[in-house]
């Protein structure tokens, strides 16, 4: 769950293909949700089915802040909220999509609440927003920030220890390809995961995770902390350890 924010400190230049059809608002909504964000350990929002995609029939437009603000879920004491924006090629919010005119979508998601199971018990508290642009004639390209902060206890089945922990994350022009299926790997761009803080008697301090895409799902890794830096090719698509020579 939310431990997917941290648990990835504990273990360029390209335009991209040209050949961009219109996008459509589905499309957009699902592009924010790519299996990189994921595996990349940027996405810290987990707490059911396809929670972290954007489901446009339960997010009605509200005249008041200019987007559509979602239905709150709510589930194992955590609540989520979210809500995205259009935007045309000025940054100008509109109230419905238009294939010609929508530049970019904006998504932002907060988590909230205390986590408590299986002898586990966390208080989480984050934020994330991620603006997909370019979606009017390509290329389509992902940036955007989220901060998670977690504290309390964690029971991993041998042991009981204490976690008080904040992770950044930075994704900056992950480029997408046309025709974006759930398989979709960035061509470009880089996933950036800063933590601090403590998990039982160890400090993390200043502990960086850069995975940087190729348009497979084989990433180039580095990891820096400690005095210490370390790279590695990790395939995101499958459960293997990395490889760092």
């Amino acid at each position: 769950m939310a431990l997917a924010a941290f648990a990835i400190a504990c273990g360029g230049d390209s335009t991209g293909p040209t050949n961009y059809p219109p996008a459509t608002l589905d499309q957009a909504l699902a592009e924010l949700s790519i299996p990189a964000l994921s595996a990349g350990g940027a996405s810290f929002v987990d707490v059911g089915e396809g929670t972290l995609s954007l489901d446009p029939t339960r997010c009605p437009f509200s005249a008041t802040v200019q987007s559509f603000v979602c239905a709150p879920i709510s589930e194992s004491g955590l609540t989520v909220n979210q809500s995205f924006t259009l935007l045309n090629s000025s940054g100008g919010k509109q109230s419905a999509f238009d294939p010609t005119t929508t530049a970019a979508v904006r998504a932002n998601t907060a988590i909230a609440g205390t986590l408590a199971e299986q002898g586990t018990t966390l208080t989480v508290n984050g934020q994330q927003e991620l603006t997909l642009s370019g979606l009017v004639s390509g290329p389509h390209v992902l940036n955007g920030t989220s901060t998670i902060s977690l504290s309390g206890t964690v029971n991993d089945e041998t042991s009981t220890y204490p976690v008080d922990i904040t992770a950044t994350t930075t994704i900056a022009n992950l480029v997408l390809p046309p025709n974006a299926t759930a398989q979709a790997w960035p061509s470009s761009g880089t996933i950036t995961v800063d933590v601090n803080g403590s998990i039982g008697p160890v400090s993390v301090s200043q502990a960086r995770t850069t995975i940087k895409f190729n348009g497979t799902s084989t990433v180039d890794v580095t990891m820096t902390g400690g005095g210490l830096t370390k790279s590695c090719k990790v395939d995101l698509a499958v459960a293997e350890e990395p490889a760092c020579p």
